[in-house]
């Protein structure tokens, strides 16, 4: 017999322990947030899941629309509502608020403002994982969503059915987005997680690898949404490339397994790419006290050869004439 309290959506009772772990982080989501949710909710799966929102002290009514959906599915949406910001105390979400309170076999990451749009999106990545127990994370294709437009990547004509990522391969091309992931959580200690000062989601990523393999899975499972109020997108270029470029060199100089030919053309990439930025800045008030930008700048000129040096100080001069 059934128990009273128990729940049966798409034909799985939720009393019984989910095999996936959705975790979704949201703040000032209101306008996306039933989006996120209802493409968790629609999964056609043959498994349990549970769904655990972080709400990071939103200004809007993002937390009554969380309220609403534990209301009505409380035995699969949990709903973390925080009374101040954690993001502004450096408090990282997943690994040290939602990841402990996950049950599954496996976690999946999407934040409020992204969603996914295939129905069997998790029972593909989840058939996958386990039937290849040499693999221990997977992502998917997905499109970029601009106000109302949808434009697709190009990995279908570009990539296989299923490209395997490694530490030869991983960003090459960048095809690993946090709202398709889907990885074996005991690929990943959350403690080893907190030792990165500038951890990220490649941190992640990267700790998973260290157990296994990565699989790209080649349809489109999700959107990712560009819009002003992201917090990324809200950061200079600037913070973009060197705050990647000093993700993947603090990955590379504590995973020994990183250190491949491919993740050091990546830092080489990201660094370069950052003192351009950088010397973009140098006449804006607001940065002329910046330590940042001068640390990137100095830092590509020691490891940089004799020819960019006059490439880059020839720009450098025209940039201040």
């Amino acid at each position: 017999m059934k128990d009273q309290n128990s729940i049966i959506l798409n034909g799985k009772d939720y009393t019984e322990q989910p095999l996936v772990s959705i975790l979704c982080d949201a703040y000032n989501h209101e306008k996306f947030i039933k989006e996120a949710l209802d493409g968790f909710l629609n999964q056609k799966t043959t498994f349990p899941f549970e769904i655990i929102v972080h709400d990071d002290a939103s200004t809007d009514n993002t937390p009554s629309i969380l309220k609403e959906y534990a209301e009505k599915y409380p035995q699969i949406v949990k709903c973390i509502l925080q009374k101040e910001n954690q993001y502004s105390k450096k408090v990282n979400f997943w690994s040290d608020i939602t990841f402990p309170m996950a049950k599954g076999k496996y976690i999946a990451l999407c934040e409020g403002d992204d969603y996914w749009i295939d129905e069997f999106k998790l029972q593909k990545q989840v058939d996958f994982l386990e039937n290849n127990n040499d693999y221990v994370i997977a992502w998917t294709d997905y499109l970029n969503r601009k106000d109302t437009q949808l434009v697709p990547n190009d990995f279908k004509d570009t990539l296989p059915e299923v490209y395997t990522i490694d530490f030869n391969t991983i960003f090459q091309p960048y095809c690993t987005y946090t709202l398709t992931c889907v990885f074996k959580k005991e690929a990943v200690d959350p403690l080893d997680y907190k030792k990165f000062k500038y951890g990220k989601d490649n941190t992640l990523y990267a700790l998973a690898l260290c157990h296994g393999k990565g699989a790209f899975m080649n349809f489109q499972g999700g959107v990712y949404r560009l819009h002003s109020g992201g917090v990324y997108s809200l950061k200079t270029p600037f913070f973009q490339r060197y705050s990647s470029y000093l993700n993947i060199k603090e990955i590379f100089e504590n995973i020994p397994q990183s250190r491949t030919a491919n993740i050091k053309k990546v830092m080489t990439s990201l660094l370069k790419a950052s003192a351009v930025e950088a010397l973009k800045l140098r006449k804006h008030d607001e940065f002329k006290n910046a330590e940042e930008p001068r640390k990137a700048i100095d830092e590509f000129l020691q490891q940089a050869s004799l020819l960019v040096k006059i490439k880059f100080l020839w720009r450098y001069i025209k940039s201040n004439t």
